[in-house]
């Protein structure tokens, strides 16, 4: 892909779409913006990527 380098706001990155979304452009070498609802849950999905 070419996503190197990119930067995405991910929002409802906490579960679901949102966070199987974030952690696939943070493995694609996307700068990933996470944002949810529930803090703890975006604080996980940057934890992980």
């Amino acid at each position: 892909m070419r996503l190197q380098n990119k930067v995405a706001l991910i929002t409802g990155s906490g579960n679901g779409t949102g966070h199987a979304t974030a952690l696939a452009f943070a493995r694609e070498g996307v700068k990933v913006v996470a944002a949810d609802s529930n803090i703890e849950a975006a604080c996980k999905v940057v934890m992980k990527s």
